[in-house]
């Protein structure tokens, strides 16, 4: 039976970067940037979309100086543990979204092309990203994985990034993540540049602004803008 009414999500904060390098694309406009991953809080059991950032790493720390929350503490506030987590969602394999994976058990979602993508070097933080067979789940586009929730590609900023689709009830809420960096991209269907996984993706992330808006009226969250974007 189709889910009479939306789930309930929590939007959780798991760092704030501080700092980017310089060759980074945002560093001459740059702000301190929330990371945040969402709870659905599923009839099925919990899903996570994203996992914020890790720890330990050298060159993470002194290029994006991020002051982090362990996973377990921010579900603590929410009542769960890592162990309630019925299954993962990964946006995309870049290090602020995959990076406390690996502290939990549960099968975890990535486009296959995503995860193909993520084997090139310096794409990622290896050991973060790594997935164990047992778990890993490759998705090749749009996928329902479970009564409600369905994975949508939305490629540009990675080659295989994907959000997640929630509906029940006449109503649709989107993860968006990081198709779009700031909230103003997903209301005019305009990418910035400086977010997209090279200038030969600009059509791609255009395209993929286009499909969600066109699932409106909805109501669509981000990974690192606090605005919660309402299009109708």
């Amino acid at each position: 039976m189709p889910l009479s009414e939306l789930p309930a999500v929590n939007r959780l904060t798991l760092a704030t970067v501080t700092s980017v390098p310089e060759w980074h694309p945002e560093h001459d406009t740059f702000e301190p940037f929330p990371v945040h991953v969402w709870v659905i809080r599923h009839a099925e059991g919990s899903i996570l979309i994203d996992t914020g950032v890790g720890s330990g790493n050298k060159a993470i720390d002194e290029w994006y100086q991020p002051q982090t929350t362990p996973l377990a503490t921010a579900l603590d506030t929410i009542g769960l543990a890592p162990s309630d987590i019925a299954a993962v969602v990964l946006s995309h394999l870049h290090f602020d979204h995959c990076g406390q994976q690996g502290t939990l058990s549960a099968p975890t979602y990535v486009q296959a092309i995503e995860f193909e993508a993520a084997q090139e070097p310096g794409y990622t933080v290896e050991d973060w990203a790594e997935i164990p067979k047992d778990r890993l789940r490759l998705v090749n586009g749009e996928e329902e994985i479970v009564e409600g929730i369905r994975l949508f590609p939305t490629s540009g900023h990675t080659p295989g990034h994907q959000s997640v689709v929630i509906e029940a009830g006449g109503e649709r809420l989107v993860l968006a993540a990081q198709c779009a960096y700031r909230a103003q991209e997903l209301r005019t269907g305009q990418p910035a540049s400086s977010n997209l996984h090279d200038d030969s993706w600009m059509d791609a992330g255009k395209d993929s602004l286009k499909r969600l808006r066109a699932l409106a009226p909805l109501t669509a969250h981000l990974s690192h803008d606090p605005e919660i974007v309402t299009l109708v």
